[in-house]
């Protein structure tokens, strides 16, 4: 890359430049699996009752257009039809995300594509690249943070996924260099998602990823028709990265002036080597730093442990687990909604000890007052690992021991959450939670339907197709 252009510059020149032939097989087929695990998301969470709220929002902004809301055929613009995917493919926090990109990109790049697409009745190639490129942008982004941009309080789905929204945006409207410089400048000055929805459980996390995705769509659109945006928008002193990067934990810490960032991570092999080849799927319905516990304690169910004889347990972690998983203790402990219930320590190994699985049913108001769960997460205590914080956020490891009345002992310990690239969830997996997610909303033919149409969805010669799947 010209290393006298800006950030912005750089990708722009190579995403133009981009064709489908020019991305690798094992990234097209990957990026298959995750088109397919977002759509399922998107259409299990239109069913709860935050994507109702948003719809009637919604409703209400654009009355009539030619995008669909995903689950209900509902027909709203371009922006409404992302900024409504988006957020409800998010609501039970079961889609995918980037181990050190933390955060979550297909429903923050997928929407907005998706909507456009259908706007302009663009091919199924078409589709599969701006999502690429949109998803890498997201998470380079994020990868330049190096896992700390939540210590300031962030969370990166909302802030690194309108760069991709935009990036994706960009490529499915055929965006030149210069106007897609504009549109990543626009989405910079729209980047933001705060991370107050962890202290009381709030719907707002969800938000941020439909955020993302509508604004992704807006940026785009301006870009295009010449709205003039900062050309250095990432690395401007008042720019994205030193904006949104984490300067230190308090006065007494030796305060970073720009925070930890490495802008590289942004365009060192951009456009040959593909982050969402590296991407996550998640096997269990919550924050992706307690499904590496949820698997220690499955392991320690199917092993044959008794919940009801157990003494006490401890889990080990690392920092980012502890600061937003485990406080304020008095919320996480015993959660009090299904939001509060997706991020807490406690909540995740007692339901993975008592029930053997961590599913979106287990995250609804009933279930989260179910009085079993209530008793274990009494008996859980925890300690950061230097071990476990010196490998973030290359790796997530977890431990968790279970102590018996009889002294006898359990332990389940990960290097890696299932479902990430090495130790990966199987297509079979995928595609059998896809049906899951997808059954209650289209039932099974359309889910058939949509299934085939993802898996050859580069002979898809007009997304309609797949979207008329869709509700």
């Amino acid at each position: 890359m010209e290393k006298n252009l800006s950030i912005s510059e750089q990708i722009a020149n190579i995403s133009v430049g981009l064709k489908y032939e020019d991305i690798d097989e094992r990234t097209i087929e990957n990026a298959k699996i995750f088109m397919l695990d977002c759509l399922g998301c998107i259409l299990s969470g239109s069913q709860i009752e935050n994507a109702k709220v948003i719809r009637k929002s919604a409703a209400d902004i654009s009355e009539g257009g030619s995008c669909t809301v995903f689950g209900t055929g509902q027909k709203v613009n371009a922006m409404m039809a992302a900024l409504v995917n988006g957020t409800t493919g998010h609501s039970q926090d079961y889609d995918d995300d980037h181990r050190e990109g933390t955060q979550h990109a297909s429903v923050a790049v997928l929407p907005a594509v998706l909507a456009l697409a259908e706007k302009y009745g663009c091919s199924g190639k078409d589709v599969l690249l701006a999502y690429i490129i949109g998803s890498d942008v997201t998470i380079r982004a994020g990868e330049a943070f190096e896992g700390t941009s939540y210590y300031a309080g962030w969370h990166l789905t909302g802030t690194c996924g309108v760069m991709g929204a935009a990036a994706g945006a960009a490529k499915i409207m055929g965006l030149n260099a210069r106007q897609t410089v504009d549109a990543l400048g626009v989405a910079g000055s729209a980047a933001g998602g705060l991370g107050a929805f962890n202290s009381n459980g709030s719907w707002t996390k969800r938000f941020h990823a439909g955020q993302s995705a509508m604004n992704g769509v807006l940026a785009a659109a301006m870009g295009r028709d010449g709205y003039f945006a900062p050309t250095a928008v990432f690395e401007d002193k008042d720019g994205f990265l030193n904006c949104f990067s984490f300067k230190g934990w308090s006065a007494d810490d030796a305060v970073l002036p720009n925070g930890i960032q490495n802008p590289a991570r942004l365009t060192e092999g951009f456009g040959t080597k593909w982050e969402m080849a590296d991407n996550s799927i998640k096997l269990h319905s919550c924050c992706r730093f307690t499904n590496n516990f949820c698997d220690c304690a499955i392991d320690i169910h199917d092993q044959g442990c008794d919940w009801t004889k157990i003494k006490s347990i401890h889990a080990e972690c690392n920092k980012f687990t502890d600061a937003k998983l485990c406080h304020p203790v008095e919320v996480k402990r015993h959660p009090l909604n299904p939001v509060n219930a997706q991020f807490s320590l406690f909540y995740e190994i007692a339901c993975g000890l008592v029930k053997g699985e961590v599913l979106p049913e287990s995250f609804t108001e009933e279930a989260i007052k179910d009085e079993r769960l209530y008793e274990l997460c009494d008996k859980i205590t925890w300690e950061i690992s230097d071990d476990f914080e010196a490998v973030y956020p290359d790796r997530y490891p977890a431990k968790v021991t279970v102590t018996m009345e009889d002294g006898s002992i359990y332990v389940g310990e990960v290097a890696y959450p299932k479902g990430d690239p090495e130790y990966p969830a199987t297509y079979e997996e995928v595609v059998k939670k896809f049906r899951a997610n997808a059954a209650n909303t289209i039932g099974s033919v359309k889910a058939e339907n949509i299934i085939r149409l993802v898996r050859h969805i580069e002979d898809v010669e007009d997304i309609h197709e797949l979207i008329a799947c869709m509700y």
